[in-house]
């Protein structure tokens, strides 16, 4: 059965100003991290593109592919809830170097593809393979998404 991911509260800092985004960044990143919420697929190819299971590898694909490159922007479109609260209100130089330090320690995890995909109306679950880079320890970890005005984005688990 594989591992449900919950979402973490950030924690509380008695920082302020610039230091309190790049702590609560650091953070946010690790627990990202620690639970293997990032994931490396390869595109989908074929004439099932279009199905529905389809839409939500592209979805995690699309997701990963930023986390990774540390592109903001797209995650920032690409995820709801909590997680997409977390990358619309981050500065972009806080994410920047919480990105790099995240690199640098080679705690961004990754996974060879999606293994299952569960559709119940706009919700989905997929099921995914993750190793962790820093410890080469893989583990089955699970993509809650939600489908906003059509398009699939990567959230939190449901409550």
């Amino acid at each position: 059965m594989p591992t449900r991911i919950e979402p973490a509260a950030p924690e509380k800092t008695k920082r302020s100003g610039k230091g309190w985004y790049i702590a609560a960044a650091a953070a946010g990143v690790a627990v990202l991290a620690a639970i293997g919420v990032a994931v490396f697929i390869s595109s989908n190819s074929g004439s099932g593109e279009s199905s529905p299971e389809a839409q939500v590898q592209t979805a995690i694909s699309t997701y990963v592919d930023a986390l990774q490159t540390g592109d903001l922007a797209t995650l920032r479109t690409s995820t709801c809830g909590a997680l997409g609260e977390y990358y619309r209100t981050i500065p972009d130089t806080a994410f920047a170097q919480v990105h790099d330090n995240a690199v640098a320690q080679k705690t961004i995890p990754q996974v060879g593809a999606v293994d299952a995909v569960r559709i119940t109306d706009d919700t989905a679950i997929a099921q995914v393979q993750a190793s962790l880079p820093s410890t080469g320890e893989q583990s089955w970890r699970t993509f809650d998404l939600e489908r906003q005005d059509g398009t699939w984005k990567v959230c939190d688990p449901s409550k």
